[in-house]
């Protein structure tokens, strides 16, 4: 799967869980982006792309997440 490819799915995943139905996925986009991204939201929206993907985030990995590209990279690297 490609980058692109990916982060359309996770966006329609975004969308659900921070109820936005107009959220457009960025690599830049942060928690200060999204009026609904709290912390539970937030572990809801990773939980769900582990879900749908068949694999789970290392512990190290949750720490890095400053954005969503680096969620994305993350998403590529274990589903590569």
């Amino acid at each position: 799967m490609n980058r692109e490819t990916l982060t359309d799915e996770m966006q329609s995943l975004a969308r659900e869980i921070f109820q936005d139905p107009d959220l457009i996925l960025t690599d830049s986009l942060s928690s200060s982006d999204v009026e609904s991204w709290t912390s539970l939201s937030f572990m809801q929206f990773l939980k769900s792309i582990e879900a749908k993907y068949g694999f789970q985030f290392r512990m190290t990995e949750l720490f890095l997440f400053r954005n969503m590209g680096a969620v994305i990279d993350a998403t590529l690297s274990h589903i590569a």
